[in-house]
């Protein structure tokens, strides 16, 4: 009951965020630190209802997601484990409702196989979608990036 009470609170604080760049860095910013910690609601909470579409880079495919419900959510999410920094972010509006945030991920991952990665890094697209008085994540795609790369801005294309 008591957990049922926080999530209500949690969604009314959340309900109302404003469609701009900044609420979306810290709507991103909630999200990982929800899958950090494994905080199931707050995960449910962004991701998009009408499903979405990952990218794996442990696998190199993309995957369509039927919309989630919070069991689907506990079961994928239980499977995994993260300790993420994102860094670098980038945030282009593509339409009045519609966002790419572009980033890295560094730190340790587990893979659903068991697989640990302590030093996992990634570069990091995703698509939002300011739906419902909130962010809700659509596409994710991930990228391993080699190990003696590491995390940079977005820069123009280097013509040499």
């Amino acid at each position: 009951m008591t957990r049922l009470f926080f999530f209500i609170c949690f969604l009314s604080i959340n309900l109302f965020a404003e469609n701009n760049e900044k609420a979306l860095k810290d709507s991103l910013l909630k999200f990982w630190e929800a899958r950090n910690t494994r905080d199931f609601e707050t995960i449910y909470f962004y991701e998009s209802k009408i499903g979405a579409i990952t990218g794996s880079s442990s696998e190199n495919h993309f995957y369509e997601d039927p919309p989630p419900d919070f069991e689907s959510v506990i079961n994928y999410y239980s499977r995994v484990e993260s300790d993420v920094t994102p860094s670098n972010i980038r945030i282009i509006q593509l339409a009045e409702k519609v966002y790419l945030t572009l980033y890295y991920l560094s730190g340790s991952y587990t893979y659903s196989n068991g697989k640990i990665n302590n030093e996992y890094q990634a570069r990091v697209s995703n698509i939002w979608l300011y739906e419902n008085g909130g962010f809700k994540l659509y596409y994710k795609n991930f990228n391993k990036l080699k190990k003696e790369l590491k995390p940079m801005d977005i820069i123009a294309y280097p013509m040499d």
